[in-house]
């Protein structure tokens, strides 16, 4: 058997560089800077884009949970820069160094949130601008309270440790064995649960408005609860016999829910009943009080009601008499006042009409006993001089009107105008008229 010849086969040729081999270090050297090159923007680009500015602010807060270096910070949702550094500050708390893109200007009064981003652990930085004027220089710090971070189910986990998973299982354990048989029970429970979730609610918003409220009555729950539990075996042997006691009200439950139905009216009356009691009280304290300032008095006041009663019967008697007297004349003293009754506003209207013109009258009443006087000297009766005649009659007529400027705008030289309508009492004359006087009409008649 023969080869096949290769007499057709076209012989191998090699190929050769022309290049010079210093050349070809050359390039070789130029691709790996520039793959290098490249290498190092694409690392330091995580920490920032090289030859870009940022604005550089601190965060100092007492937790930050689960928060790395390049984890976002946004405001408003939108992310404008990243967490460049965290340590350990001075006062035990954390230090963030956020990195914030160039032209950000946060007010002086900025908040800082810590928010979980999602249910794994991974947290972002949210910053809550304010409404100052002023504005965070770089480099300023924003302190966060204790409310900065928001906890989620890692730390929820994290609470969870051995003795604290320990612990819940001995809880649920016990729990269940208090629940056994008590399925009706837990049934009816579950209703009222429902019904009691408002109050319960509303316990839990007042403690959570008070600051610290909570963080103080947790540890205060467990002072209370460490003596309990070194004491559980007294408490299950008091227990016991108070169980005991109250069985009886278990068996009796319908008996005891039918007087517990009773009770509030019950509770009703007797703080009625009591109310008034109270009242009794208060009216036999004044009671007493007077009686205090009476009893001393009383001998004395018994033996003049005695003295009195003694000689009541003959006074008595006269009034009897007296009133057997005036009894005919009740009815006509009563269809008298009857038939007055109608007039007496009327008479009371008159009467307070009257009573300034009496009023008035009564300032003139010696001006009223001259007049008199005169009358009777002018008349000639009662004349108690010489002659038949009596005294001179003698009168002065004056008219009386306006003052004469008001009347027809001249003065009175003659002297007859009088210039005031109501002169002053007793102004006419200085005494009673000379020929009669009331003191010599008084000694006249007596003669």
């Amino acid at each position: 058997m023969t080869r096949p010849s290769n007499s057709g086969r076209r012989p191998a040729v090699r190929r050769r560089n022309p290049d010079a081999p210093h050349r070809v270090l050359l390039r070789g050297g130029l691709v790996l800077a520039i793959a290098g090159l490249l290498a190092w923007i694409a690392l330091s680009a995580y920490n920032g884009v090289p030859g870009r500015s940022y604005t550089t602010i601190y965060v100092s807060a007492p937790q930050i949970g689960n928060l790395l270096p390049h984890d976002a910070v946004r405001i408003g949702g939108v992310r404008v820069g990243q967490v460049q550094r965290r340590e350990t500050a001075p006062d035990g708390g954390a230090r963030l160094e956020l990195q914030l893109e160039d032209g950000i200007q946060l007010p002086a009064d900025t908040r800082v949130r810590i928010r979980a981003n999602g249910l794994l652990g991974a947290r972002y930085v949210q910053l809550l601008p304010g409404r100052s004027d002023r504005m965070l220089r770089a480099d300023a710090t924003i302190r966060g309270g204790d409310d900065t971070i928001t906890y989620g189910v890692p730390e929820a986990l994290d609470t969870f440790d051995r003795e604290t998973r320990g612990a819940l299982g001995v809880t649920v354990r016990e729990l269940g064995k208090g629940l056994a048989g008590r399925g009706r029970d837990v049934n009816r429970m579950l209703p009222a649960f429902g019904d009691a979730q408002p109050g319960f609610q509303q316990l839990v918003r007042t403690a959570l408005a008070r600051p610290g409220a909570v963080s103080r009555l947790l540890p205060s729950l467990d002072r209370l609860m460490t003596p309990l539990d070194e004491s559980r075996d007294d408490v299950v042997a008091l227990l016991r016999p108070t169980g005991d006691a109250l069985m009886p009200l278990v068996d009796r439950r319908d008996a005891l829910q039918r007087t517990l139905d009773q009770a509030p009216a019950t509770l009703t009356a007797a703080t009625h009943g009591l109310q008034r009691g109270t009242r009794l009280l208060s009216a036999a304290r004044r009671l007493t009080v007077a009686a205090h300032g009476t009893l001393p008095d009383a001998p004395r006041g018994l033996r003049a009601t005695t003295a009195l009663l003694r000689e009541s019967p003959r006074p008595l008697r006269k009034a009897s008499i007296l009133l057997d007297a005036a009894k005919p004349a009740v009815p006509a003293a009563i269809d008298v006042t009857t038939a007055l009754n109608p007039l007496l506003p009327r008479l009371d209207g008159a009467l307070g009409d009257a009573l300034p013109m009496v009023r008035r009258i009564g300032r003139y009443g010696c001006d009223i006993i001259n007049l008199g006087t005169v009358f009777r000297s002018m008349t000639g009766y009662g004349g108690m001089g010489q002659g038949p005649a009596g005294p001179p009659m003698a009168f002065r007529l004056q008219a009386i009107i306006s003052p004469g400027t008001e009347s027809i705008g001249v003065s009175d030289p003659t002297g007859f105008l009088i210039k005031d309508g109501y002169p002053k009492p007793c102004k006419y004359l200085g005494g009673t008229y000379p020929a009669i006087s009331v003191h010599g009409l008084l000694r006249r008649k007596a003669r």
